[in-house]
This record gives structure tokens, C-alpha cells and sequence, in this order.
């Protein structure tokens, strides 16, 4: 069993024990299974009744296209560095790093990352 602890109608902590709070703070019980569904964010505690409900399936289709978007920008920041290192040794007349083949696979990895961002 959880206990959500709710104050001013918003949802401000689920404990796994029944907390000594103020008279401000309302606590209401779900069991595990909800607990789990919160936790997997495919549920919300909806205040007003008191329940765990779904979440709309928009939202869950517009987290999972953050998430995406998140891994493929993840990918280009963490690459950048690779670029901007092979131009600059390539300006300098220094022998790259990387070898020309290497250098426009990353950029073909890059570029396909970019499109997928939505």
C-alpha cells in the first residue's frame, strides 16, 4: 500500500508508509499495482477523483518523441567534438584524427540523426 499525499488539490509525494503531516496535507491510499502504474508513467493520481487514471495517449506518444528526440541530440553533442576536431587538424595541415572514410560515416550517422528529429 501507498499513501499519496496531496495539499492545495496537487499531488506533492507518494510514501511507501503512512507519514505524520500537517492538517493542510490529505493522504490517500492506492495499492501497488497503481504505485507501479506511476511509476511506469503511464498513470497519474487525478486529485479530483481520487483515482489513478491513464495517461491520454497523446501525451505518451509526445513523451516517447522527447525521449527520441532527446537520444538523437544526445548523439550530436556528444559527436561535435569529433567534427569540429577534424576540421581544425584538417585547417591546421595536421594528419586528422580521423581518416576521411571514418570522418563521413560520422557525418552520414549525424545527418541521419538530424532527420529523425521531430
Amino acid at each position: 500500500m501507498y499513501y499519496v499525499c496531496i495539499e492545495d488539490n496537487k499531488v506533492i509525494n507518494i510514501l511507501n508508509y503512512n507519514p505524520s503531516v500537517p492538517s493542510t496535507v490529505l493522504i490517500k491510499t492506492i495499492s501497488d499495482q497503481d504505485f507501479q502504474k506511476i511509476m511506469d508513467q503511464t498513470h497519474v493520481y487525478d486529485v479530483s477523483t481520487s483515482s489513478v487514471v491513464a495517461v491520454a495517449a497523446e501525451i505518451l506518444s509526445h513523451r516517447e518523441i522527447e525521449l527520441q528526440n532527446g537520444i538523437e541530440l544526445e548523439f550530436l553533442r556528444s559527436t561535435d567534438w569529433k567534427v569540429l576536431r577534424h576540421l581544425r587538424q584538417k585547417s591546421l595541415g595536421i594528419t586528422p584524427s580521423l581518416t576521411d572514410s571514418q570522418y563521413l560515416e560520422l557525418e552520414r550517422l549525424r545527418d541521419a540523426a538530424a532527420s529523425r528529429i521531430v
